[in-house]
């Protein structure tokens, strides 16, 4: 009599993201899913999104362990950024396969431009003020 064996290894989750993804605010939400609707065991996974700066993630860095399947990332930097994905079967604990990696670029805009706006905002508000001081003065003026 044999003893059979059946692992149950976490499906791979693949990002919905576009990879090459382009943000100028260095801000974005990442969001992986397992497949279609029927597949999605959301009792039943939990999940760890890793971040590296090159596609070998040998200094990765784990950006979110849990249920959710998306989370938000701020604060970066001008660069590129690589993430993956990989499921773990709650009942064992046991890994899924890591998801093909999702390639962030941040890329601000330019110190130039942020002046540039920052120049027209104070303009545009001292035009503002110069207006209504202006109409103010002409109402309360006494008239003979």
């Amino acid at each position: 009599m044999g003893i059979s064996c059946w692992v149950s290894a976490a499906p791979t989750p693949h990002f919905e993201n576009p990879s090459g993804q382009v943000t100028k605010s260095g801000y974005f939400k990442l969001q992986w899913t397992l497949g279609t609707a029927a597949q999605q065991p959301t009792d039943k996974v939990t999940y760890e999104v890793q971040q590296a700066t090159d596609t070998t993630f040998e200094q990765a860095k784990t950006l979110y362990t849990g249920p959710d399947m998306a989370t938000f990332c701020s604060g970066y930097k001008n660069g590129n950024y690589y993430f993956r994905v990989r499921a773990f079967a709650l009942h064992d604990n046991t890994p899924g396969q890591w998801s093909a990696p999702l390639q962030v670029q941040v890329k601000h805009h330019s110190l130039n431009l942020a002046f540039a706006l920052f120049g027209l905002g104070a303009l545009v508000f001292l035009i503002t003020v110069g207006i209504v001081l202006h109409g103010n003065r002409h109402v309360s003026a006494p008239k003979s």
